[in-house]
């Protein structure tokens, strides 16, 4: 992929975390943003003219300000609601980002969003993100990464 869609990603990813969890995200990395842990992790599976996944890696201690500007109320909600919140971010990331790479007519079918206790293998035979950024989120760090399989498999099979 290109650059242009490392910039969508970039873009889409900062404004829903300004717009949804009216939290602002920034590309330039404090100190301890760039160190803090990426330790919850969440993804949405797509098929469409492209299949491939969304992935949405984050700090856990940023969790509970995200639910709580979500969801309102106490921001010490349970783990689950931070999580499931997470993973509406990641939907919503998802929804946005692709029509942006393939064209506004293009439709996806978006899976539920999954959240994964164990490090997830992101990709295909160890495959590189099509595109990726990384911004900075309160004290902490949110990763979006953004995954296609079915042009390889395409221009491979050719």
């Amino acid at each position: 992929m290109s650059s242009t869609t490392e910039q969508y990603l970039s873009r889409t990813t900062a404004e829903t975390f300004e717009n949804l969890a009216l939290i602002f995200a920034d590309q330039e990395l404090t100190p301890e943003q760039a160190g803090s842990p990426l330790d919850v992790t969440v993804s949405v599976e797509f098929r469409g003219p492209q299949t491939g996944r969304l992935v949405l890696k984050a700090s856990a201690r940023v969790l509970p300000s995200i639910a709580a500007n979500m969801l309102g109320g106490d921001p010490s909600r349970s783990a689950a609601l931070q999580r499931d919140a997470l993973g509406e971010l990641a939907n919503v990331i998802c929804g946005n980002v692709l029509p942006m790479v393939a064209g506004a007519g293009a439709v996806f079918r978006l899976s539920a969003p999954r959240v994964h206790d164990v490090e997830l293998p992101s990709s295909r035979d160890g495959d590189a993100p099509d595109a990726r950024t990384v911004l900075g989120v309160e004290d902490g760090r949110v990763e979006a990464s953004l995954f296609f399989f079915a042009d390889r498999a395409r221009s491979s099979a050719a």
